[in-house]
């Protein structure tokens, strides 16, 4: 255990120290802006004369912090209103603004509108979440939160960074999944064979995963797995980002969840069949944990499935409008969009189905060492 607690963490510290050597950086013009929040107190609308011309919306602002606090600003958008319902600022809105910084302390002249501020609905549903998993998993419920955000942290505050700076995402993300494992499966566990038997299991699983990331890297095009959202990375960056390897750290993270879950269920399914049946025979306890898995399949796609077609329903929506009868399958399937989520599916979902044979033999093997030292020592 003390071995494999070693490897991953070694290996991340040595990605933390190596320098980005060969980072290209890219000149970009840079407007500072100090962000604030502000009050939308009116808004008008006026249509323009001179025929498609759209209106004219007003946004009066109120400045509520920083160095401009108390001032008004007044944004103007012209175009056609063609926002969906309920989605535009309303009077009374808490928004946040940037201010550019470029200007004196007095010259407002450049605000930038972003979201409306939603801090109390965040917080609230955070403690909502908070109260339920606490209320039904006790103990182990604010352990799983906890474990929840130390990989939140690895990803927001190694991944990242690292990325922005220059370093390859996809051994980073494996890194820090292979840390994740360590620190989430104790915590939902304990320190059991069983516990052993998971982190094993899924170490498996993430490498499948990331092997299986890589051959989908070189079989296909790279426009294939590169969304518009990483072009963005690519083209805003400072520095040179490696769009593939992002690409195919984005799949090895997608699938780190579903594996974890999957093996700490196999391990703790094995662990009951020998607890229940000691002397149970090792092909019999294989069996019976396949057949465990194979239930445990079922769900676990559906529960995969519903996920994503819930998470890119938009997406749906935008294919079936898109879709002309006489356009080949195989075109819909090649849209970047769809087949970025389609290979993540099939990555995610074979990394999870092959680390559940490979944790249900890590977890027999170990229960058949302990077999054999009772035995041993009670012969002696």
């Amino acid at each position: 255990m003390r071995k494999l607690t070693v490897t991953p963490v070694a290996a991340l510290l040595l990605l933390l120290a190596v320098p980005p050597l060969f980072a290209e950086h890219n000149t970009h013009y840079y407007d500072p802006r100090v962000y604030s929040r502000a009050r939308v107190e009116k808004i008008e609308r006026q249509r323009l004369e001179g025929g498609n011309l759209g209106v004219e919306i007003k946004v009066h602002l109120r400045i509520l912090e920083g160095r401009s606090k108390g001032q008004r600003h007044v944004s103007v958008y012209r175009g056609e209103e063609e926002f969906p319902k309920d989605m535009f600022y309303r009077e009374g809105d808490t928004v946040f603004i940037g201010i550019s910084a470029l200007g004196s302390a007095d010259d407002i002249s450049s605000v930038s509108i972003y979201d409306v501020d939603n801090t109390f609905g965040i917080i609230l549903m955070v403690v909502l979440l908070a109260i339920t998993i606490t209320a039904v998993g006790r103990l182990k419920g604010v352990l799983s939160m906890v474990s929840l955000v130390l990989t939140v942290f690895l990803i927001f505050y190694i991944l990242v960074p690292m990325t922005l700076n220059g370093r390859s995402p996809l051994p980073i993300a494996v890194a820090i999944a292979f840390v994740a494992i360590l620190i989430t499966v104790p915590i939902i566990m304990g320190f059991h064979k069983k516990t052993l038997a998971a982190i094993l299991g899924a170490s498996s699983g993430v490498v499948m995963a990331t092997l299986l990331a890589l051959f989908s890297g070189w079989l296909l095009h790279l426009s294939g797995l590169v969304t518009n959202e990483m072009l963005t990375v690519f083209y805003a960056s400072t520095v040179e980002v490696d769009v593939r390897s992002l690409a195919l750290a984005g799949i090895v993270i997608a699938a780190l969840g579903a594996i974890i879950d999957v093996c700490i269920s196999i391990a703790s399914a094995t662990e009951e069949i020998f607890r229940a049946h000691p002397e149970i025979p090792v092909r019999q306890a294989f069996t019976s944990v396949m057949t465990v898995s194979r239930d445990m399949l079922g769900a676990t796609v559906n529960t995969l499935l519903f996920a994503y077609v819930g998470s890119a329903l938009p997406l749906v929506l935008m294919i079936s409008m898109r879709f002309d009868p006489d356009m080949p399958i195989w075109m819909v399937f090649s849209y970047n969009p769809v087949l970025s989520e389609l290979i993540k599916s099939c990555v995610g979902c074979m990394g999870m189905f092959l680390s559940m044979p490979a944790t249900a033999l890590i977890c027999i093997e170990l229960h058949m060492r302990g077999r054999k030292r009772a035995g041993a020592a009670q012969n002696s």
